[in-house]
Formats: structure tokens, sequence, C-alpha cells
């Protein structure tokens, strides 16, 4: 999870596999690409011009927000990306030794 410093989201980076259970059989992994493509696809819906992402079948998404969007833009995004972020936090309390979730704070925020 990426926050500036004003603590708005500016994107999210999903990477690997939970390994709790053999590939198709994985709960947490299922329950995180759920949430996750979720609100990729929330954002995508209500801001289609002002995110970039990407998303591979090696459990890898990536999706960030455009520097200049409006402040409406940026509520609706804190909105998606917290709600995302409540439901990681939530498997994280019960499957922790399978899911781990940082925060990071940069002035400006991208996947390099």
């Amino acid at each position: 999870m990426f926050q500036n410093l004003q603590d708005d989201y500016t994107g999210y980076i999903i990477s690997g596999h939970a390994e709790m259970a053999t590939p198709g059989y994985d709960l947490v992994c299922c329950a995180v690409s759920a949430i996750t493509q979720a609100a990729l696809l929330g954002l995508n819906d209500h801001l289609p011009e002002k995110i970039s992402y990407s998303i591979d079948e090696q459990g890898f998404l990536e999706c960030f927000l455009e520097e200049d969007i409006s402040e409406e833009d940026r509520l609706a995004a804190n909105v998606i990306i917290r709600t995302m972020l409540l439901g990681l936090e939530s498997i994280e309390a019960g499957y922790g030794e399978y899911l781990k979730v940082s925060k990071r704070r940069c002035n400006e925020c991208c996947s390099e």
C-alpha cells in the first residue's frame, strides 16, 4: 500500500501466492485476488483515465493513481482502496502466516 504525505492512497502492489494450499484451492490467495481485483475494477470504473495498472498470472498486480487527479477523484479512490485494505487486514488477522500487508509513505510514489 502506498500513501503520500497527506495520507492519500496512491496505489498498491500485490505480489506472490499465499501457498496455504495447492493452487486453485488456496482460500487466502483466492480471497486476496478477489478483493484486490474488485478494487481495481472499482477504480477503473470510476477513474478509467486516472489509473495505470498491470496484472499477471503469477500473482502480481500493481495499480497506481495518476498524480494530477482532482480532490473528488482522490476521495473516491481513497474509499475504494481503504475498503480493499480493510478486507486484506481482516484476512491478515486470521491468516498472518500467509499474508503480510505493508504500507509505504512517499513523496512521489511509483512502481519502480
